[in-house]
């Protein structure tokens, strides 16, 4: 017999995905719960999107990324032997309050636009969707952040051995000021670390 329960998406991942099935068919499992008793994971090969089985990773995020937003699908898969199906609402992605902000302090950031990094705006330049963090979301001609080659979607990872977990970070460490600036950009998927004088 199949059991059933309705789940709403707001991104097209497997692993998010696999996190939200996981949840809805824990059986009591969540974060309180004891791991000698929580049910074993859901993978990848025991997934199907409508019907059809996925093989992997990449087809299982192909099949929601040509699906229309609005509707559902059915992701079904095997637990303990039993045939279990769930209902997924297509959504798009959730928009988070971008801040963005202008850097106009001496930096290395001097002329760029940072934004906090949301799942919508993700989509929009094109990065993984589990991206978190701070973007540059907008480079200035002529400016300093342009000359030492920062890009829009390069993701500030931290600044001066700062995490950077938000555009305001960014700002506060710019304008303290500083005689040598430590970063570390990530840029599609690879991490990039450089030093600038002041």
């Amino acid at each position: 017999m199949r059991s059933r329960s309705t789940i709403s998406l707001s991104i097209f991942s497997s692993a998010t995905i696999l996190t939200d099935v996981e949840q809805a068919f824990s059986g009591g499992g969540g974060p309180n719960s004891s791991p000698a008793h929580s049910p074993r994971p859901v993978s990848i090969a025991d997934l199907s999107i409508d019907g059809t089985i996925v093989e992997d990773p990449n087809a299982f995020d192909y099949r929601f990324a040509t699906k229309s937003l609005g509707g559902t699908a059915q992701i079904g898969f095997f637990r303990q032997g039993k045939e279990q199906v769930a209902p997924i609402n297509l959504q798009t992605a959730p928009e988070l309050p971008r801040e963005e902000i202008e850097i106009h302090s001496r930096s290395p950031f001097l002329g760029a636009t940072v934004a906090n990094l949301s799942p919508a705006l993700a989509d929009e330049l094109r990065l993984d969707l589990q991206s978190r963090g701070v973007v540059i979301v907008g480079v200035a001609d002529g400016s300093t952040a342009q000359s030492i080659g920062l890009q829009r979607g390069d993701v500030v990872v931290s600044v001066n051995n700062q995490k950077i977990e938000k555009s305001a970070d960014v700002d506060r460490i710019v304008r303290a000021g500083s005689r040598l600036w430590r970063l570390i950009i990530n840029r599609g998927g690879q991490q990039i670390s450089a030093t600038f004088s002041g």
